[in-house]
């Protein structure tokens, strides 16, 4: 990775730096103020070739920095002054079960809170949970655990994993402090199947019966054919004549109507063979992640010991998205992470993720998009239960006009499955779209739920950035312990850069504008000229017709539309702080 292609974070650095050991030696500085060797000190007891783990822990982290995205690259670089046949002991230290890397993100994480903390900055800014996941795609299927994922951004099935992460906004700036891997077993493609075959044979058993009744039909009308005719031989008149092509008229049409009937019949077998034989191949591969048999056999596969960080963090690949999110929610609140909010989109809201929040027993609130879908919710102090869109009917000419977000809303309070909830319906702009925004904050109102909700998009930019620069989701290794220490690095260089900016610049890892010198002028700028795209922004939407919602997201999403804005220092991402 060139130094031009490094994130702004690391550009800040360049600026102070000529060459590579002196970026090395400003990371240095950030390492020694979060005391990173101690951290990585308590797994020493863990080494091979008399090479500290936490020296080669240190040079892991600095990689990305010296230009260097794998420990292969670092040797032959010849920057690493340690023999090349000891290069051993690095891959060694990803591959290790023993270490655990949760624990080392969870103290740097900490460490985090604990510096910014000493700065004394407002203690009355909006502290949140959000909890999000992404796609990690991969091109070998020899990668231990991969497998097929449902890729939302692309829509499409995508080799790899799924990520699913826990970051925390302290009121400037984001740090990832948990995360998971997961497979997707695709319980949904092979029930849709079923259902598939299922209405199929549905409909062939209709046709049969219909047939059936049709050739009954046919006896019945042939037998009057055969009287008609005998009539007509003894009385050979015309009444006798009409009647007898009458109903030779009609068998011909039974009979046209039999051919058409078996025709559709023998189509929708053939077609539920077709849907039979999808299914029972999508049994076969069941639990297998969409890979094929042989793919599946010949896939990297690791003994580990029970009582090892490495095999918890291989189990929970088949674990359940929702049940990690509450245990990372738990793990957050145990290591001294205070926060007022959790945010969350639409697929994880439901009644456990719901009442795991409540049975929390502290002042903490759900924020959530919710699926406008079929789920219905009580409205209060009625008793009705609607679902979004009946909610939508029945209340549309009730909607209240926000002119700060440019947005039309109808808030109601509700239960949902049991639970007390509000329920706002947005919709921003011009557009047809309605969003659904929930919150277990009772009482919150909608500029608040609005200010909270936009700091959920704090972690798309982190994906972005992460992914961008920081190595996430580029390791090849088969192994999935190296996998967790990968992404595990991953995280904590973007706690240390995020540090340092916050420090030496005053620039938050959200892309925030904070410049400590000129700082009320500078600030008041950058809000006024925020305050003008977002009308702009809205305004395009309206214009085009789409879901404003929908363009900021995918804003977020573009390296060069992000770097456009934040040449321009106009990032919106400002309203979140």
């Amino acid at each position: 990775m060139r130094h031009d292609k490094i994130t702004k974070k690391v550009e800040q650095i360049e600026k102070v730096s000529d060459g590579d050991q002196k970026i090395v030696d400003s990371i240095t500085e950030v390492i020694k103020k979060f005391n990173i060797n101690s951290v990585f000190t308590r797994v020493d007891t863990i080494k091979r070739c008399g090479i500290l783990i936490s020296t080669i822990g240190m040079a892991l982290t600095i990689l990305p920095f010296i230009g260097h995205a794998t420990v292969s690259s670092l040797f032959k670089s010849g920057l690493n002054k340690i023999d090349e046949g000891q290069k051993d002991a690095y891959y060694e230290m990803k591959n290790n079960p023993r270490i655990n890397w949760r624990l080392l993100l969870l103290g740097l994480a900490r460490r985090f809170i604990y510096l910014t903390g000493l700065d004394k900055e407002d203690t009355n800014s909006i502290k949140a949970l959000i909890l999000d996941d992404t796609t990690l795609e991969k091109t070998g299927k020899h990668l231990e655990n991969a497998g097929y994922v449902f890729d939302h951004v692309t829509g499409l099935h995508l080799l790899g994993y799924k990520l699913l992460v826990c970051g925390y906004w302290d009121g400037v700036s984001f740090i990832p402090i948990d995360f998971s891997f997961h497979k997707e077993k695709r319980d949904n493609a092979l029930n849709n199947s079923k259902k598939r075959v299922d209405k199929k044979k549905e409909k062939v058993a209709q046709l049969q019966n219909k047939l059936k009744v049709q050739k009954q039909k046919a006896e019945e009308i042939k037998e009057k054919v055969k009287q008609k005719k005998a009539k007509n031989k003894a009385n050979p008149n015309k009444t006798n004549r009409n009647a007898l092509e009458q109903k030779v008229r009609s068998l011909d049409k039974s009979m046209q109507r039999i051919k058409l009937i078996e025709k559709e019949k023998e189509d929708g077998k053939e077609k539920l063979q077709y849907l039979e034989n999808t299914y029972q191949e999508l049994k076969s591969e069941y639990g297998k992640c969409g890979l094929k048999k042989q793919d599946y056999a010949t896939q990297y596969k690791k003994q580990r010991s029970r009582n090892t960080p490495g095999y918890k963090r291989n189990k929970e690949t088949n674990g359940d998205k929702i049940d990690s999110a509450i245990s990372m929610v738990r793990r957050a609140l145990k290591n001294g992470f205070g926060f007022d909010y959790i945010l969350t989109d639409s697929w994880f809201f439901c009644a456990k993720f719901l009442r795991a929040i409540t049975y929390l027993g502290k002042k903490i609130y759900l924020v959530s998009m919710a699926p406008r879908g079929n789920a219905k919710y009580k409205i209060l102090p009625s008793g009705k239960y609607l679902n979004p869109n009946q909610i939508l009917n029945l209340y549309r000419t009730k909607a209240i006009e926000n002119r700060r977000y440019k947005a039309k809303y109808i808030k109601l309070q509700t239960e949902y499955q049991g639970i007390r909830v509000v329920a706002f319906l947005i919709r921003i702009g011009k557009g047809e779209n309605w969003r659904l925004l929930v919150s277990t904050h009772l009482n919150i109102s909608f500029n608040k739920i609005m200010e909270v909700y936009k700091i959920r998009w704090t972690i798309e930019v982190f994906f972005k950035e992460a992914k961008q620069y920081l190595l996430l989701g580029k390791s090849q290794s088969r192994d999935f312990d190296a996998q967790i220490a990968d992404t595990t690095l991953s995280f904590i260089r973007y706690l240390l850069l995020s540090y340092y900016e916050r420090t030496h610049y005053g620039i938050t890892i959200g892309g925030l504008f904070r410049q400590i010198s000129q700082a009320s002028v500078e600030e008041n700028l950058v809000a006024d000229l925020t305050e003008i795209f977002m009308e702009l922004l809205i305004l395009f939407a309206e214009l085009a017709g789409i879901d404003f919602m929908t363009v900021y997201e995918e804003l977020i999403r573009q390296p060069e539309l992000q770097a456009s804005l934040e040449r321009l220092k106009i990032i919106p991402l400002t309203h979140a702080a």
